[in-house]
């Protein structure tokens, strides 16, 4: 018959390394993802937001609508300067990323004729 000494769980023992795994993962998705300070770039609304809504903030802050993405909520803008990804945030958007991957802009479709 084991007896138990007491001190930390199997699993318990395991949750420091899990938590530096995680905040690994996540600091090089925050790096991989970062926003130019200007250029092409994804900008991110609230998912309630509608494509014109949204086309209509990143024209108003002084960016330029480059093309969907594959989410209505978020479009590929061109800032023309480095403070546009700070007045677009201030204008409503939610963050501004890479346009790269899921945000990067939708490809067109073309179709014989």
């Amino acid at each position: 018959m084991a007896v138990r000494t007491g001190g930390i769980s199997g699993v318990a023992t395991f949750l420091p390394a899990l938590g530096v795994a995680l905040l690994a993962l996540a600091g090089g998705a925050v790096a991989g993802y970062a926003p130019p300070p200007q250029g092409e770039m994804a900008v991110v609304f609230a998912p309630w937001v509608g494509e014109s809504e949204a086309l209509r903030t990143v024209l108003d802050a002084g960016g330029r609508f480059v093309g969907p993405s594959r989410f209505g909520n978020i479009v590929v803008a061109y800032g023309l300067d480095a403070g546009f990804g700070t007045r677009v945030r201030a204008a409503g958007a939610w963050l501004t990323m890479a346009a790269e991957g899921l945000c990067s802009p939708h490809p067109r479709r073309t179709e014989a004729i």
